[in-house]
């Protein structure tokens, strides 16, 4: 795989231009399920969250990074090999921002210059968009083209409303492997489900996303729903690493050494016009800080994100409004640092969400 092809689509796409500058990312990870697959009893994780891949980031490559002062301020015994979320706090987002141990790590990130960075992706968001995907390749009319985002946003929206019953949906047709045998069938129970949840969109959105399953009925197929694995949505989160380290080509990447996604990494030989390329390593958590404390990044992320997923506008509301002086004091570090980061480089972020949720990030998150 060379790394030039697989960034400059993003970089033109998103208009990035500061990807080429020297950092030394750390990552850690929260919500790996590993691999998502429908079972003939739904899915294989109840309830599954937004996965992270995230942690701190600096510029440049040579730079130590010292906690001997932060395990001190933490009151984190000597026994504790290394700093993990679990020692920092525990249980939902609003309960970590209850934490005065976070409120100590946010504010250690922010004073020691640091930034941070995340990949956050809905797994049933993910595990969807292809129907979308698959359809637009075929249409190629620039004016649906434009609205794809829209269309993918609806179309989940309704596919989530009942999750059980798109979860059984999508195990009737061996979902993603379709097949061109039964693809209109497919398609005309997706329409049915649309048709019946009317109420969910407003009118235009409702109007177009009938539409273009209208028009979905006469296709042959769906291109990227022909020839793949049956029920297993997920196969593996190898691409959203790869992603990262191929974005930030000049930049040093450093991962937690965790035998199962060193092998998914690994087995994606990265050349650069031909020749071998490497600009990552695995390393053991327990002698490197930064992979520590991108691990409370990273989990406080995890569950911000899966908060704001399976809450509605208006219960976020509620849950701000009722936040504590020190809930509140600890939220709005976490958004300094967010917004000091993505200052620094727009490309720290990475959503593969709905836009739904990403109007929720930006109520909470300022995101």
């Amino acid at each position: 795989m060379d790394i030039n092809n697989n960034r400059d689509a993003d970089i033109r796409f998103h208009n990035l231009t500061a990807v080429d500058r020297v950092y030394t990312f750390f990552y850690d990870e929260t919500n790996n399920v590993r691999k998502l697959h429908l079972t003939p009893d739904g899915l294989n994780v109840d309830a599954p969250g937004c996965f992270v891949l995230g942690g701190i980031a600096h510029a440049g490559q040579d730079r130590e990074i010292d906690i001997s002062a932060l395990r001190a301020r933490l009151r984190i015994q000597a026994s504790t090999k290394e700093i993990k979320l679990e020692h920092i706090g525990k249980g939902d987002f609003p309960s970590l921002l209850n934490s005065a141990k976070m409120k100590g790590i946010l504010e250690w990130i922010g004073e020691q210059g640091l930034h941070v960075h995340f990949q956050v992706v809905d797994l049933i968001y993910w595990s969807i968009v292809d129907i979308v995907d698959s359809i637009l390749a075929e249409v190629r009319e620039a004016p649906l083209m434009a609205i794809g985002a829209e269309l993918k946003d609806d179309l989940y929206r309704v596919l989530r409303s009942n999750l059980p019953a798109t979860v059984v949906l999508l195990r009737h047709y061996n979902y993603p492997n379709v097949g061109r045998d039964r693809t209109a069938e497919f398609v005309a129970t997706l329409l049915e489900v649309v048709e019946g949840t009317h109420g969910l969109l407003h009118d235009f959105n409702y109007q177009m996303l009938r539409g273009v399953l209208q028009m979905a009925l006469r296709f042959e197929s769906l291109v990227f729903l022909d020839g793949e694995k049956p029920n297993v949505l997920i196969e593996d989160f190898s691409t959203v690493y790869i992603k990262r380290i191929c974005l930030f080509k000049h930049a040093r990447h450093v991962l937690d050494a965790e035998p199962r996604v060193r092998d998914q990494v690994e087995r994606h030989q990265i050349t650069d016009n031909g020749k071998p390329f490497v600009n990552y390593e695995f390393v053991d958590s327990v002698d490197c800080p930064g992979v520590q404390i991108s691990d409370v990044v990273a989990g406080l992320l995890g569950k911000a994100f899966t908060f704001l997923n399976r809450n509605s506008m208006g219960n976020l509301h509620a849950a701000k409004q009722s936040l504590s002086i020190r809930q509140q004091g600890c939220l709005q570090l976490l958004v300094d640092l967010l917004d000091r980061s993505i200052a620094e480089n727009v490309a720290f972020a990475n959503f593969v969400v709905s836009h739904e949720d990403r109007r929720r990030a930006a109520y909470l998150l300022d995101l």
